[in-house]
């Protein structure tokens, strides 16, 4: 037997069949009985530590900052790693943009008189055919395609005329 194996506080407990019947964790001396789960979390994590000695036992550096790069920081060290100031100033800035965007939509949307509106509504927000909506207002498939060109010209200059 390993000597680690010799020295772990904790252990399994198994009948004649070889099935486990039993996962145990000795606490101060005492034996406690638990749960299958937490006797994996336990185990992992001692074998993850004994892992880590391992390697600086080996002559082998462990470096932050190669940690860092393979992204295994927050595994060692146990908390998730914090945003960056300029990953948070950027996530702020296209927040505030795409509500900017938003509100140039409805503006646009708005300035649209209802049909158009509807046309616009049904191919793009609700995922309507061009060839189904052209049977459902009972006109031909190229006058639905001429309408939504003509209404996304005026979209585009409408957001032009807000941008500037």
């Amino acid at each position: 037997m390993k000597k680690w194996q010799e020295e772990r506080n904790y252990r399994r407990i198994y009948n004649e069949a070889g099935e486990a019947i039993a996962n145990i964790i000795t606490v101060d001396g005492v034996d406690v009985e638990v749960a299958e789960d937490v006797y994996l979390a336990y185990s992992q994590a001692d074998r993850r530590e004994r892992y880590v000695r391992e390697e600086q036992f080996s002559g082998k550096i462990l470096s932050l900052e190669q940690m860092a790069e393979d992204d295994l920081l927050s595994d060692y060290v146990g908390a998730e790693a914090a945003p960056s100031a300029e990953e948070e100033a950027l996530e702020r800035e296209q927040a505030q943009s795409l509500a900017e965007r938003k509100e140039m939509l409805l503006l646009a949307m708005l300035s649209l008189n209802n049909a158009d509106r509807e046309l616009i509504n049904a191919l793009f927000f609700d995922g309507v055919s061009t060839r189904d909506y052209a049977a459902r207002i009972g006109i031909t498939q190229r006058a639905v395609i001429k309408r939504r060109d003509r209404i996304l010209r005026d979209l585009k200059k409408c957001f032009e005329n807000f941008s500037n």
